[in-house]
């Protein structure tokens, strides 16, 4: 997967003779809803021989106009682009954003987009809006705008997936169920365990096990309390431990013995479900 910076690839559009299938969004932890876009994205484009795109932010534009309240990450940019490389996305541009690119109207922007590649569809979901508040577009607008930025492109709006319970699987959901220490419900979310970036984090040893300052993390935290996780080492090698979060730290401790802390780092921390210990 390469990666793009948005307003240099419209300066530099080395893309612009691609066939390519798009989609726009936050992604916001990358739940079940956002999947389901991006494989259908993925579908589309193999059944045409066309290449995939997903345009995203490096700032959630509400967080950042606060409209919504600010949260703390789902996932680490390192995850963010492990998952999107794995699902088979083969460009991922990042939109730098700012109070002068949320003045663009949803026209402006849909033709900065037809101007680096060739659009043949857009798969974006069922709340999608680009522009500003005051000329934004959602999905009925985008076929209008499409129609004479890029003719013959389609736009593809798959269904809202939703949960057990019948609530639409949201990032708001995620976070909801992860404060309240619901991971099962997490994982059926976002379609794999919640999961800890460390590696960029520092940790000391002690009698107990691999302590953490929690204050340190970017990524929203669990519910207090004892966890199953498992670690996966800079070796790859994967250890099942218990994660105890408490107010200030997170102290992580392997049920049978340790391992080599010489030689190897902690990596990535996935948390299973609370433990009856």
């Amino acid at each position: 997967m390469k990666k793009y910076d948005f307003m240099h690839l419209c300066e530099h559009p080395v893309l612009w003779q691609t066939d390519m299938c798009v989609s726009v969004g936050v992604f916001d932890g990358l739940h079940v809803g956002h999947l389901k876009i991006l494989n259908r994205n993925i579908e589309l484009a193999r059944e045409h021989g066309w290449q995939t795109m997903a345009i995203t932010f490096n700032k959630n534009p509400k967080m950042f106009m606060k409209s919504q309240t600010a949260h703390s990450r789902l996932t680490s940019d390192v995850q963010f682009e492990e998952i999107l490389a794995k699902l088979g996305i083969d460009h991922l541009v990042v939109i730098d954003f700012s109070a002068e690119f949320s003045k663009l109207t949803a026209k402006e922007f849909l033709a900065f987009v037809c101007s680096f590649c060739q659009v043949k569809a857009m798969v974006v979901g069922e709340d999608f809006r680009c522009g500003a508040p005051v000329s934004s577009a959602g999905p009925v607008q985008l076929q209008e705008y499409l129609s004479r930025l890029a003719p013959c492109a389609i736009v593809d709006v798959p269904p809202f997936v939703r949960t057990a319970g019948g609530a639409i699987a949201s990032s708001t959901l995620v976070r909801q169920k992860l404060l309240e220490g619901a991971l099962e419900e997490v994982q059926s979310m976002l379609g794999r365990p919640y999961a800890l970036d460390l590696v960029a984090y520092p940790s000391k040893f002690s009698e107990d096990g691999l302590l953490y300052r929690t204050a340190s993390f970017m990524q929203l935290l669990p519910m207090a309390g004892l966890y199953e996780a498992t670690m996966l080492l800079s070796d790859g090698q994967r250890w099942k431990v218990l994660a105890l979060f408490e107010e200030s730290s997170l102290l992580i401790k392997a049920e049978q013995g340790m391992w080599d802390t010489t030689s190897v780092r902690a990596k990535c921390l996935s948390i299973a479900k609370r433990s009856v210990l």
